[in-house]
């Protein structure tokens, strides 16, 4: 049995109710969900509630899925509806900082490192989580997914349901406002609300190598 046989197996056996079915499912994308939720929740116990809130909606609304996509795209696609919603919904909501930048673009504490260098990394990562979660929505979720979790223009595209044009558009536009935030700028303001931002093709970075993954 192929791996995508054995994927279709196990979806399957999921939307049937199995339960370990699910979480055998889940379990290879549990951190990637749990620190794209950290973007857009206010603390770390709220990381952990909109995590579980997505994965709940995923169980919920795993009978829907017909192959139509790859998986990992309606999955994304989904969590990211959940995310967006509770943004909108805690809009006023003062956002903090908890915890440090981890993903595909972070590194692991190393022995070597002195204690007040990783303390300084610490604090930078810090600082970069603070500022990506004033970004509007789209341009935090193009940055996560595309800067953090490593996806491909393409899968991004797909999970956002845009063209690749308006995904370069927004991480272009998203990395701009987090430079500017870092270097103590004004907040994105009137952005906030999230408006399309063009589907400009232009190239945002070198990380435009990986959109012909």
């Amino acid at each position: 049995m192929s791996e995508n046989d054995e994927l279709r197996a196990l979806i399957a056996e999921a939307q049937d109710g199995n339960v370990r079915a699910f979480e055998l499912l889940m379990s290879s994308h549990l951190p990637q969900v749990r620190r794209f939720a950290r973007a857009f929740a206010s603390s770390d116990a709220d990381v952990d509630d909109l995590a579980q809130e997505a994965l709940v909606k995923v169980y919920k609304s795993l009978r829907s899925f017909r192959f139509q996509a790859a998986f990992k795209t309606w999955l994304y696609a989904l969590v990211r509806n959940v995310f967006f919603d509770a943004t909108r919904s805690r809009a006023g909501r003062e956002r903090s900082l908890e915890e440090p930048l981890e993903g595909g673009n972070a590194h692991a504490p190393s022995d070597a490192v002195p204690a007040d260098e990783e303390l300084a990394r610490a604090q930078e990562r810090q600082r970069l989580w603070r500022a990506l979660r004033q970004l509007p929505a789209e341009f935090r979720t193009a940055v996560v997914l595309f800067d953090v979790e490593g996806h491909t223009y393409e899968e991004v595209a797909a999970i956002e349901g845009v063209p690749i044009g308006t995904i370069k558009s927004r991480l272009s536009r998203g990395r701009g406002l987090l430079k500017n935030l870092l270097a103590g700028g004004q907040e994105p303001g009137s952005l906030a609300g999230g408006q399309d931002v063009g589907t400009s093709n232009s190239d945002v970075s070198s990380q435009g190598r990986r959109s012909g993954k």
